[in-house]
């Protein structure tokens, strides 16, 4: 069960990339091209692609089982990083094979419906307010994402924080409120979508 990593070196990714290994399955971490990655531990394929261009981006999934995709902006990242990048990470998984796409996106990302008390109202209002590039992005990567015969799993955090897993989170269609998650939650979250296939075409919160 071949995991293949894109965003592997965030802090999202690098927990992620971690505790897939920590758990037994071969990983594959998708790096910038020409980037100086982290040390991953021992065991880990280290893969050079730039997925805004596509280069080198269908031999990183190439044989994957599935493919998590947390890469985020940053401040010299283009405004449509998100949507074209993913892009093509899913034409590529159209390609190559793997047909599970787990990936992670702002809670502000969601429509208009889909927020639940007046403290994640709020929230949301304000990252809008704040942060309309990136959750247009998202958005945007969000359509393309439901829009393809995958077997796609959309998480969706109010707010990211740096932190170990504590596995004291809940998920599935909660009110978010305020409080966010540790990234290393998040990326036991991930694992548990893709080791017991939960989560297939939906897009669960997490807080």
């Amino acid at each position: 069960m071949t995991l293949t990593v894109f965003g592997a070196s965030g802090s999202l990714g690098r927990r992620l990339v971690v505790q897939a290994l920590d758990r037994g399955h071969p990983v594959r971490a998708v790096v910038g091209m020409g980037e100086s990655p982290p040390e991953f531990p021992q065991g880990v394929t280290v893969i050079e692609a730039d997925i805004y261009e596509g280069t080198n981006v269908e031999a990183a999934v190439d044989g994957a089982t599935a493919v998590c995709n947390v890469c985020r902006h940053s401040r010299v990242t283009p405004p449509d990083y998100v949507t074209v990048g993913g892009r093509h990470v899913l034409e590529a998984m159209a390609t190559a094979g793997p047909d599970r796409y787990l990936t992670v996106v702002p809670a502000a990302a969601g429509g208009p419906d889909t927020t639940t008390g007046l403290g994640e109202q709020v929230a949301v209002a304000l990252f809008r307010l704040f942060r309309p590039t990136i959750t247009a992005d998202a958005a945007a990567h969000v359509d393309d994402v439901t829009d393809r015969d995958l077997d796609w799993t959309i998480v969706r955090p109010l707010r990211l924080t740096e932190g170990p897993p504590t596995r004291r989170y809940t998920t599935g269609e909660i009110r978010l409120g305020v409080r966010g998650v540790s990234n290393g939650d998040a990326a036991a979250f991930l694992l548990d979508c893709y080791e017991r296939g939960i989560y297939c075409r939906m897009q669960p919160k997490i807080r």
